[in-house]
């Protein structure tokens, strides 16, 4: 997918051209943590990255902002809150919007903790739209349901995604070779497409085939599809439309998900094809990522794709038209039924939207009979990638947006203190809280703990062992850990408070647990104290 492209690329740009010589991962364990390290360092050896672990994520407060390579969710907000909402911003990028997870989770943000400090960044104008029609939609019904009036958002920058122009740039320097190794003729037009292969998730090819075939009366075209399919009878459909369609057009299928393939195909191509016409594309990365290359493009004036393109500059943006709002309501309730899959969705809403057949024939013309325009148009592409798109530019533009963050976060009135605000997240209280009818006794520091008779260290020791006793489910704590506490617990009887005294330096609430825990297990008893008449 390709936002695990980006996401990929985002990291090893991070590594190279950050300012931050040490930067920070967040990570789930300690093995993902050295992952996280061993990368960073395979392009930046002399740094010294670390990592902080889920489990410890208050450290975030030191770093001052999460960046996640996906939208910020509701669980962060909260997750946040219980150290304080100043404690950090969250920072993350959209991709795909059409889903009705996508969609559920942008909008479950307005009545979550999200704050002003935090953004999401939107790699095009078009899906900074999709997210402003989201939130007031919301509004509106909190608004009617609630009585709500007052809302924060966070910001909403746009940044679109990098590319690594200089590693594109290298590609055109194997034309020749990779023309070779493709027996391409010399005369020979060469339209690459190059991504997933999905009709209705990515991009229908009729309209590529009609207008080659329409250029295949009056020059020799040759196609490139490199790319893959999520299945067998994907690909046999994409075979069957190109024998149909443009048959006089020689086609080359090559797959795209392996490096030196897509190497090869990127300096083989005279001209890059993607006529996506889909809502679920809100950037697109392959254009950037041939105008880098050198390659004039040819492409719809389709979603984010508007942002990348200059018509007639740097190639041709093909016209588009879909339905008008209304038509697709019915689409939309099937969905949220789950009558109709999330493929079928796009699907059905991807055959409601027009490509131009006409204005791709002739843009394919006049970049086929003109090859110094069609290099013109490279070389403007090529220009405005660096400019533009290029990772060194956008590492330091998400750079300043965290400072703009910081600036954020940091102004107006003093944050509550973390203690004042720690474990406040409505929808996952303490459970002790939330189950106090539970028990059947209630507790107080003034009960009384002590050992149980006749028990030693060894045996202590041997049920703390035991699998049943869950010593390996908490963290925080250890068979030896619990064995000094039943120490300090003694023999002569101490309440619970003087225990949490003589225990100052450990964590109360982990004490208290503790002290039941081995309750639990035979090592202790808890008593109520015996007041004196």
């Amino acid at each position: 997918m390709g936002r695990h492209f980006a996401g990929h690329g985002f990291l090893s740009a991070f590594a190279r051209y950050s300012s931050e010589s040490d930067p920070v991962g967040y990570v789930g364990n300690a093995k993902l943590g050295a992952g996280f390290c061993s990368f960073i360092k395979s392009f930046r050896p002399e740094s010294s990255p670390r990592y902080i672990v889920a489990a410890k994520a208050g450290a975030l407060r030191q770093v001052g902002c999460l960046f996640t390579p996906s939208p910020i969710n509701a669980a962060q907000t909260w997750q946040r809150e219980m150290h304080g909402p100043r404690s950090w911003s969250l920072c993350g990028v959209n991709h795909t919007l059409s889903s009705a997870r996508a969609m559920d989770a942008l909008t479950a943000l307005l009545s979550a903790a999200v704050q002003p400090w935090d953004a999401i960044v939107c790699t095009s104008t078009a899906s900074r739209a999709v997210i402003e029609t989201l939130f007031p939609r919301q509004e509106d019904h909190l608004s009617r349901r609630l009585g709500a009036s007052r809302f924060v958002r966070p910001q909403l920058p746009v940044i679109p995604l990098g590319v690594d122009c200089d590693a594109q740039a290298r590609r055109s320097e194997r034309k020749e070779e990779a023309r070779s190794s493709l027996a391409i003729e010399p005369g020979d037009f060469v339209v690459l497409f190059l991504g997933r292969l999905s009709f209705h998730a990515k991009a229908n090819p009729t309209p590529m085939y009609l207008a080659l075939e329409r250029l295949a009366r009056r020059h020799r075209v040759v196609l490139f599809e490199c790319g893959w399919t999520a299945n067998d009878q994907i690909a046999q459909a994409f075979a069957e439309a190109s024998a149909k369609l443009c048959p006089s057009v020689r086609s080359i299928v090559l797959d795209g998900r392996v490096d030196e393939v897509r190497a090869r195909a990127w300096a083989a191509a005279d001209v890059f094809c993607s006529l996506s016409d889909n809502i679920q594309e809100t950037f697109g990365l392959t254009p950037i990522e041939a105008m880098a290359a050198g390659l004039s493009v040819v492409v719809t004036d389709l979603d984010g794709y508007k942002d990348a393109v200059r018509n007639g500059i740097d190639g041709f943006a093909i016209p588009t038209m879909a339905a008008p709002p209304g038509a697709g309501q019915h689409l939309a309730a099937r969905h949220a039924l789950e009558v109709d899959s999330y493929d079928s969705y796009i699907g059905q809403a991807s055959t409601a939207v027009a490509v131009g057949v006409d204005a791709t024939a002739a843009a394919f013309e006049r970049l086929a009979a003109d090859p110094d325009l069609c290099r013109r148009m490279g070389a403007n592409g090529a220009a405005r990638a660096r400019e533009r798109f290029d990772w060194k530019v956008i590492v330091r533009a998400y750079e300043d947006l965290w400072q703009e963050l910081a600036a954020l976060k940091n102004s107006g009135q003093a944050a509550p203190s973390p203690e004042a605000m720690r474990g406040f997240w409505p929808a996952r209280p303490d459970p002790f809280e939330l189950f106090a009818s539970f028990p059947s006794l209630p507790f107080s520091t003034q009960h009384i703990v002590s050992q149980v008779a006749g028990i030693g260290e060894t045996e202590v020791l041997e049920r703390l062992s035991l699998r049943v006793s869950l010593v390996n489910a908490v963290p925080e704590v250890s068979s030896t850990s619990l064995l000094a506490l039943w120490k300090l617990a003694g023999g002569q009887g101490k309440t619970i408070r003087d225990v949490l005294a003589a225990h100052r330096n450990a964590s109360a609430a982990l004490t208290v647990r503790a002290l039941l825990w081995l309750a639990k297990l035979g090592l202790l008893t808890i008593t109520l104290r015996q007041e004196r008449p």
